[in-house]
């Protein structure tokens, strides 16, 4: 497990640094995140009445009462800043570019003033009006207060930001709010948008005609503005797609921002990457040490956890970012997948050479479709001894080359009678095989089998001319990968194996081939056209055993 906790650390730093690194090159990321914030903003959005801000609106009424839009006579912007002597700030979202070319035709018919003299002389009494300029050109009325009132979008054409400064110039919303006594931070931020109706409007024509009396605007931010489509002065917004949304409200929700001190704050983004990559170790341990339906459902839940926090966030005006956390997410997943694969294969690439030992090809392919806890797991079986008798003897009689060739002859057929019934050469000591049945390949009837094997390899040994027993036992072992770090051998231990050891000695004393245990027996007696015989020889004493245990012998009918 410890191996699995540092893998998981080593995966998880490597999946948030390599998304860090592709995350500079923004293009990977930044479309699917507008797309959510957008989301955010279309399921959030509010209306909230805005008191302090009015619109003065030059809507399709004002064009229909006024006439053309540019016909219109600066006259008209005159006596509506000079009505608007009770505003705390007004400003003029009209960028007066050029003198009007009114006032020279007019002349021929009217001897008045110019009509940019009339304007210029009512900038002149309402000392707190700001007029808008562009980023490369001032309004033709220089000595008056300006902000920059170009609206700043992002690639893909949509406003989400507001400014303060650029180029060391203050932005039109920024010089309002700060005459009307607002601080103004110099970063640029997230624009919390209100919904459209959030500011009052009042049709330009309306105030023009005094139909609003002037104490209305008293103490209040008036932004002189249009809003009909002739005017061209649209744009888009999050929750306001294709251009519909006029540029003036942009403008009184970068003012509402500063007076109020509103916005979408951004979370950083390092601590994104500390929260990230605490939750991909996590991930990486769970699929490093789950089944995959654990995983797979435990980072879904992730997933849609992550989800709904970011958009209760927005909703108290926060603002985290979600495709490079998922991003990091999916690159954890893969990772551990890649790691948890080459693994799994070079375990059982472990197992299929340990077992190949022990098992016909047939078992083996099952027991790699299972593999056993090579840690050691609690398994039901029947395991099997069988022994030359009197084979010191003859070796010590016999040329070397002669009983290497004769015990290998022999051991070869009795791993043909192991396989034959589906059992495992456990181990091969001296001219005594070891065999286990169930066990990690399950069976059945693992002692059937067992006395079937044992049965075939009295009768392959006496062919040999040679002469064997047989123990036999069933019951619980441990099942495992067992020795020292130099060498490590999977086998049975227990006390089922240590007493089939003994009824294979004792075989001899019963005169028999084949002697099994009680649970043996118990097990197989009730079968019905088995092919066996079972002869009860009574009790017999076990070296370290206290009571006496009964004993059958096995032969066919």
């Amino acid at each position: 497990m410890l191996r699995k906790i540092w893998m998981g650390m080593l995966v998880s730093a490597a999946a948030v640094l390599i998304v860090s690194a592709v995350g500079l090159y923004s293009p990977t990321w930044q479309y699917f995140e507008r797309s959510i914030y957008d989301l955010k903003y279309r399921l959030s959005i509010r209306e909230e009445r805005v008191d302090e801000i009015v619109i003065i609106d030059i809507d399709e009424r004002s064009l229909e009462k006024l006439g053309r839009y540019q016909n219109w006579p600066r006259a008209y912007f005159a006596e509506i800043v000079q009505y608007l002597m009770p505003a705390k700030v007004v400003g003029l979202d009209v960028f007066f570019a050029e003198p009007d070319t009114l006032s020279s035709y007019a002349s021929q018919y009217y001897a008045k003033p110019s009509f940019d003299s009339l304007l210029e002389s009512a900038l002149q009494r309402h000392k707190n009006v700001v007029l808008v300029s562009t980023m490369d050109t001032e309004p033709i009325f220089t000595r008056h207060n300006t902000g920059i009132g170009q609206i700043f979008m992002d690639p893909d054409g949509v406003v989400r930001r507001g400014f303060a400064y650029m180029k060391d110039r203050m932005t039109f919303g920024a010089r309002i709010s700060s005459m009307a006594g607002a601080e103004i931070p110099p970063e640029p931020f997230l624009i919390y948008f209100l919904g459209g109706d959030s500011f009052r409007r009042i049709s330009f024509s309306d105030v023009l005609m005094q139909r609003v009396p002037a104490e209305f605007f008293k103490g209040k931010i008036v932004l002189i503005g249009g809003s009909a489509a002739g005017l061209f002065d649209f744009t888009s917004v999050p929750f306001k797609r294709e251009g519909t949304f006029p540029g003036v409200m942009v403008h009184a929700n970068i003012i509402n921002n500063f007076i109020n001190s509103q916005k979408i704050s951004e979370i950083q983004y390092y601590y994104l990457i500390i929260l990230m990559f605490i939750l991909c170790f996590i991930v990486s341990v769970f699929v490093l040490s789950t089944r995959p339906t654990i995983y797979g459902i435990f980072t879904g839940l992730i997933i849609i956890a992550g989800l709904a926090t970011s958009f209760i966030l927005f909703a108290v005006n926060r603002d985290v970012g979600m495709i490079r956390p998922f991003y990091m997410l999916i690159s954890t997943l893969f990772l551990s997948l890649v790691l948890r694969y080459r693994f799994e294969e070079r375990e059982k690439q472990k197992v299929k050479a340990l077992f190949s030992r022990y098992y016909s090809k047939e078992l083996l392919d099952r027991v790699m479709k299972s593999p056993p806890r090579l840690g050691g797991e609690k398994v039901d079986c029947t395991v099997v001894f069988a022994d030359i008798r009197n084979f010191t003897p003859y070796a010590e009689s016999t040329a070397p080359e002669i009983v290497a060739n004769r015990l290998n002859t022999f051991l070869d057929s009795m791993v043909q009678s192991v396989f034959m019934y589906e059992g495992r050469v456990d181990k091969f000591v001296g001219d005594c095989v070891m065999a286990v049945f169930g066990s990690p390949v399950p069976l059945k009837n693992h002692a059937l089998n067992a006395c079937y094997a044992a049965l075939d390899m009295v009768e392959k040994a006496e062919k040999l001319g040679l002469l064997i027993g047989v123990g036999i036992n069933t019951g619980e072992v441990i099942s495992g990968n067992f020795g020292s770090l130099m060498r490590m051998e999977y086998t049975v231990i227990g006390d089922t194996v240590n007493l089939a050891s003994r009824l294979e000695s004792q075989t001899k004393a019963c005169e028999c081939s084949v002697l099994c245990g009680e649970e043996t027996y118990n097990r197989l007696k009730s079968l019905e056209n088995s092919g066996l015989v079972f002869t009860d020889l009574g009790q017999v004493q076990i070296t370290g055993k206290k009571e006496p245990v009964t004993v059958y012998s096995i032969s066919r009918t």
